[in-house]
């Protein structure tokens, strides 16, 4: 099962290498990140959600889940 994540301050590429290193340091294992769609794309089964959502807004990329 996928979870879509938007995040809205997404902007650039350093966005999304900031945001791929976050989601590495706390042992993702399958996401994608979108720049053009301002998404994050991950394999939900796998990983704690909320957990994603805090991380993301620790380093100042607040995301909403989009779709479940």
């Amino acid at each position: 099962m996928k979870t879509v994540l938007l995040v809205p301050d997404m902007s650039c590429n350093h966005c999304v290498m900031r945001i791929t290193n976050s989601l590495k340091e706390i042992n993702i294992p399958e996401f994608e990140v979108k720049l053009d769609e301002k998404k994050v794309y991950i394999e939900s089964s796998s990983c704690d959600i909320e957990l994603v959502l805090r991380k993301l807004e620790e380093i100042d990329y607040p995301a909403e889940i989009v779709m479940e």
